[in-house]
This record gives structure tokens, sequence and C-alpha cells, in this order.
């Protein structure tokens, strides 16, 4: 068996997940037994498993393996099925319903679309919210939080089966400055308790005994979420292979490969020792981590974009057909992105031609409160750009976008082999990207399927957008030579590298 390490699965998810979802369809595709397994709570995971064409089987998560809800029958709790004393008010609100006791409010029941409960507040004397149940979309409480009484800051989280049993919980301890979780009390599926000081421990827990469940059969864990998954799986006590992929730089300063290494499995001599193999998405990666690294761990680049066969068949659409002058950015709306050099390049080209539109496909960082998209969102405001700049959000069906765009641009700070190139190109579409650590150079050729421009130089970009756009015979060249380019990434050949490097070496 072959396991994919990361840590959630969203609806809205990274380049990441994706390359380890058309990783675990090309698996199955050559019939290799392989599930993608993910280390964080996340009580909708289930409910997005359709939108990456996933089911039950493909996908096991560390709180699922521990609650006995690795597969668990969907079912719809609703709020006549909640213990609410008679002598209680229940009034009808939006999404949900409020509970009252003669006249304090005591709960607070948000429902989710299908009529089955989502989440239960519950309040004291002082309409302070003291307590939060959370209910798995199947139909189950899976997470109780309480709160400090004070400040409302957590204190408390416990993990619940379906029989309402617990299996894991987590003490959290006011600090200066934070509120660091300062114990884990994991109940596993033997019945054995542990007291672990980070959830790291667990997952490693967790991923031992999924390897005891396959028996004499040696299984492989390939970790692709590299700053949380590699230390647990190289921390497994049971013989088991481990491969380190990287799907990012390696390193701190993304403009110097000989700058601090960012992940302490391989700047840990001993750890790194423990790896069977380390796989980076490309050829310029791999080169540069030998050099640096030094180690006897063999270093393979294997592509981690695919395009499938039905795209790789698919008929040409010219440029003809497509809508004259869109240029699409498919990228987070982070930082590291640098979406703000695309349209300060757009906008260089814009001024020559006005038939230009720009669409971006990407979501913001809750984390920061939006701040990189509010800044590019100000831009677009201040160059005048809002009538043919768009910000279009996430989507799922990124085929349309892809079939009637002419150009992409990609001006990230850093990337590991971003999964949008292949896409585009398998579309047909050209992109136009800096030179950086890594990707661009190893899956654009330069001149005949896109442009490879120095990085952070937005005048050279906006020339060869001009240049694209002015010359027609240019733009059905890179046509054509984006999608030839393309079948270097078909499943067959990918699949090779794997055969090559992985499956062929599992001895």
């Amino acid at each position: 068996m072959y396991y994919f390490l990361n840590n959630r699965l969203d609806a809205n998810s990274s380049g990441i997940e994706h390359a380890e979802v058309k990783r675990l369809k090309l698996f199955k595709r050559n019939h290799v037994k392989a599930k993608i397994v993910m280390s964080e709570f996340n009580r909708f995971a289930h409910r997005n498993l359709p939108l990456y064409g996933m089911t039950d089987d493909d996908y096991v998560n560390m709180f699922d393996f521990f609650a006995g809800t690795v597969k668990f029958a969907s079912r719809v709790v609703t709020i006549k099925d909640l213990p609410i004393p008679n002598f209680n008010k229940v009034k009808k609100i939006n999404n949900g319903y409020e509970v009252y006791e003669d006249n304090r409010k005591t709960m607070t029941i948000n429902m989710l679309p299908n009529g089955s409960v989502d989440t239960i507040k519950y309040y004291n004397g002082d309409v302070n919210c003291i307590k939060q149940d959370f209910y798995d979309t199947r139909g189950f409480k899976s997470l109780t939080q309480i709160y400090d009484t004070v400040d409302g800051h957590l204190i408390y989280e416990l993990f619940f089966r379906p029989d309402n049993t617990i299996y894991y919980e987590i003490s959290y301890e006011k600090r200066p400055n934070s509120y660091p979780a300062t114990n884990i009390q994991l109940t596993d599926i033997q019945g054995v308790v542990h007291s672990l000081m980070n959830s790291g421990q667990a997952f490693t827990i967790m991923l031992d005994e999924l390897n005891q469940q396959d028996g004499d059969e040696r299984s492989t864990f390939i970790s692709d979420r590299s700053n949380i998954t590699n230390v647990p799986m190289i921390n497994m006590k049971t013989p088991a292979r481990k491969i380190e992929h990287f799907h990012n730089i390696h390193f701190r300063d993304y403009w110097d490969p000989t700058s601090p290494l960012t992940y302490n499995s391989i700047s840990n001599n001993e750890l790194l020792s423990k790896t069977d193999l380390v796989v980076t998405p490309g050829k310029h990666q791999a080169d540069d981590m030998r050099e640096r690294l030094r180690t006897q761990v063999p270093i393979v680049a294997i592509p981690v974009g695919i395009v499938p066969d039905e795209q790789l068949h698919a008929e040409h659409i010219p440029m003809s057909e497509r809508i004259k002058g869109k240029i699409i950015i498919v990228a987070r709306l982070f930082h590291e992105k640098r979406i703000d050099d695309a349209i300060k390049a757009f906008n260089q080209a814009y001024q020559n031609n006005d038939t230009l539109t720009l669409d971006i496909y990407g979501y913001g960082n809750g984390a920061d409160n939006f701040k990189e998209e509010n800044m590019l969102k100000k831009l677009v405001r201040d160059l005048k750009l809002e009538n043919v700049v768009h910000f279009m959000g996430y989507t799922q069906d990124m085929d349309y976008v892809y079939d009637n765009a002419q150009l992409s641009i990609l001006s990230s700070r850093y990337e590991g082999a971003p999964l949008s190139i292949v896409e585009a190109q398998s579309h047909g579409v050209p992109v136009f990207a800096y030179d950086i650590n890594y990707g661009p150079a190893d899956l654009i050729v330069d001149g005949q399927s896109g442009f490879v421009v120095p990085s952070g130089h937005i005048d050279d970009l906006a020339a060869k957008i001009s240049e694209f756009f002015a010359s027609p015979k240019l733009r059905r060249k890179m046509n054509e030579g984006a999608y030839q380019n393309a079948k270097r990434f078909s499943s067959d050949n990918v699949w090779r590298y794997w055969q090559k490097y992985v499956i062929n070496t599992d001895k």
C-alpha cells in the first residue's frame, strides 16, 4: 500500500492536494493500491471527497481513524434529536434556532443546508459562550470546545466517537502572547492511553497502526506536506519505506539556494538518514539538493503535473476560438505569489492594447485577514483597472477557464512545480513566467510554449505580453507549442518516473 501524507483536504485546496489527487488517480489507473492520509481534524472532509472524484476508500483521516469513522454511513441529526427540555422556548432564526430558558438565551443551534445540526453554542448567565459542539457532516457530534469565561479563549477540546465516548483531548494554557496546546491525551484503537506533547506524535502512532494493519506487506509512506508530515513519518517505529516529497523550495531565502535549510527532516542528518528517498518536482531542485545535502539518500525528480488522457486527446482549441485578449492568473492570493507584479505588467501592456482583460483565480489568506488580497484589489483600483481586472475567486471548473484563455501568467517569488503551468499548457494556453526557484524553467519550453523572463523584471514581462498580443503568428505558434509540450506530462510518461524510482525499487 502507498500512503500519501498531508494535513487536510478542503473544498478550496492548494496545489499540493491537487497533486496528490492526480497521483492517486495515476496509481489507481495502474492498479497500485494507494490512499491519501490527512493529519488534521476536518469534519467537512467526507463532504469534500466527491469534489476531487474520491470516495471513502481513497481517504484516511487521523481523527476518523481513532474515532472508528473512516467509513461511516451518513445520517441527519435534526433539532428533534437534541435533548432540549420541554420547558425551553425554541425560536427559529436564519440557518438555525435559539433556545431560551425563561428570557435567558442558553443555546444557538446552527443547521447545515441538508437540515442536519452543524454547531451548538452554549451560554452562561452572562450570555457568554462557554462551550460549543461541532458536528461532522455525516451526522454525529465530533468535537466540543470549552472556553474561558473571562476572555473567551479556548482552554479544552474533546473529540468524540459517534457513541459519544472521548478518544482525543487537548488542553490549552494561557501564555503572555499565545494559548498553546500543553497536553494531548489519545486513546488509540487498542484502547491504550497516550499522553503526548503534540499532534505529530499522534500522527506517528496512527501511521504505525496503519502500517501494522497491512500485515506482512511492506507499505510506502510519502510525505507531501514537508513542514507537518515529514518528521512524524520518519519517527515511525514499524518497518516501512519512507519518502519525502517536496513541493516547494527547501531553503529560507527564496533567491538564495545556499541559505539555511527550512525543514528539520533534511537539515538534521540523523533524520535524513532514516529516509529512503527524496523526491522533488523538477530536475533543477533535485540537482541543488544533491549538491547541498551530500547525502547517500537518493534524490530524484518526478513531475507532479499529470495530464489526463482525455485532455491529452481533446480537440485543440485555436486562439481564434478563445476570448480575445483574455489573460488569466491561477494562484492563491498570497504574498509569495507576487500577483502585484503581474497586475503591473498587465497594466503596461493594457495601455497599448485596450482589448486585454485579466481574470485572477484563487482564494485569499484568511489567516492574515486577507492582507494580500486587499492590497491587490487596492492596486487594481489605484491603476483604474476595475473594469478589466477581475478577482474570480476559487473555482472547480478550470477546464472552461483554460479553454477560453489566450495567455496565463505566473509571477511568483518561489514555487516547487506549479500545477497551473502544466494544466494551462494542456489546454493550449501559453504561460509567461518568472525564472524562479523552482518550476518554470523545467515546465516551459522558452519561446515555444511560453516565455521565461528574469524574476522581478516587470518591464520584461510586460514587453512579452505586448509582443504576444501584437503577433497572431506568435499566438498560433505558442498555442500549438503549449499543446505539444503538455505531452511530456502524460499519464504514461509520468508513470514511467514512478516506476523507475519508486515502484520498481520497492523490494
